[in-house]
């Protein structure tokens, strides 16, 4: 089998990380490669370390796509999967399938879409994700809550199969910590991670360390930015606290990230991360430095609730966010695209997976 990804770029953000677990864990009768619509990106070299073909589309800018359109359909020839992700690999990937429909002869590949974030900020985009939702035959959310938000603000009226995204958990080794005064927090420096929140609820006595790309950034004596990092299991395995502050998420990987490595984590009551926390973390209404601030006092004071916090973060991470069972669920997905089945669908329109 011949599964094609197709992405915007080669970033280092979620779903393309995502993306590479999937390619460096495939099964070996599967077959992969990575298309981009625009350029490439920090993770290239690590798709080609694990054998993944690389074909970059190299869209401009601010120009219509056709370069991009013509090298992504001619990657599809011959693929039995293309498997799209975020806004611009979702459109210009299904729009690139159905020239692949016309011109190529043989089979067609099937279409599976991922939906990765509930994208709060997106207006004009919904109408293109509706449009095109028929393209695809299989449309996958991250959580139960980017079901939710497609379904009913998006308003995407396609069955919805949940595959939950996962870590993998033998990055993550025992956690040291400290004295309660090292806060780390781990995203893109948009608005939408909410780290001027973080930074505005900082106790005058705890440091933060922000890693991630991105524009934002503001000046503090207690705030270092990293930039983007390869040893996030070493450094959530020093820090005392996790924040993630976000405004919105569809899953919250760093969420996943810091239950499996044992660090207690205060995180937004919002969408995904509600679902990825739940009762294992401190969660805190968005938007909010106050209560924020008064988390963070709250596990820093108190060693044997941050201790407490991370034995049932780690329990929660191996119950339901092994990447093991994410490959599994997608893999099992493309096969039954492959030979023409679909899965059953409960009353809510979202498809599960049998365990």
């Amino acid at each position: 089998m011949r599964v094609l990804h197709v992405l915007c770029d080669l970033s280092s953000g979620g779903a393309e990380r995502l993306v590479l677990e999937l390619c460096r864990r495939r099964a070996p009768d599967i077959e992969v490669a990575v298309a981009t619509v625009a350029g490439l990106g920090p993770l290239e070299g690590l798709f080609r370390e694990a054998g993944v073909t690389v074909v970059r589309g190299g869209r401009p800018p601010k120009h219509p796509g056709v370069r991009a359109l013509t090298r992504l359909a001619g990657a599809m020839r011959g693929v039995d999967v293309v498997h799209t992700h975020l806004f611009a690999g979702d459109t210009w990937g299904r729009l690139a399938a159905l020239v692949a429909r016309a011109v190529h002869s043989g089979g067609t590949p099937r279409i599976v879409t991922t939906e990765h974030n509930v994208n709060r900020d997106e207006t004009w985009q919904r109408h293109v994700k509706r449009a095109l939702a028929p393209v695809s035959d299989a449309i996958v959310c991250v959580s139960e809550a980017a079901a939710a938000y497609t379904r009913d603000v998006e308003g995407i009226r396609a069955p919805l199969r949940v595959v939950p995204n996962g870590v993998d958990l033998s990055r993550f080794g025992p956690h040291r910590g400290g004295d309660g005064t090292r806060v780390l927090a781990i995203g893109r420096r948009v608005p939408q991670k909410g780290f001027d929140v973080l930074v505005a609820a900082l106790p005058e006595w705890m440091h933060l360390d922000i890693v991630g790309e991105g524009p934002w950034r503001v000046e503090h004596p207690r705030v270092r930015y990293l930039g983007r990092r390869e040893d996030v299991p070493a450094l959530l395995a020093g820090a005392d606290i996790l924040a993630v502050p976000s405004r919105w998420e569809g899953f919250g990987l760093a969420a996943a990230e810091g239950l499996a490595a044992g660090v207690a984590v205060v995180a937004s009551d919002v969408d995904g991360l509600r679902e990825v926390v739940g009762e294992a973390g401190v969660l805190v209404p968005p938007e909010d430095p106050a209560a924020l601030r008064a988390a963070l006092i709250r596990l820093s004071g108190s060693p044997p609730l941050r201790v407490a916090l991370g034995v049932s973060g780690r329990a929660r991470a191996r119950g339901r966010f092994d990447i093991l069972e994410t490959v599994r669920r997608y893999e099992a997905l493309y096969r039954q695209l492959a030979v023409g089945c679909s899965g059953g669908e409960d009353g809510t329109g979202a498809v599960r997976f049998p365990p």
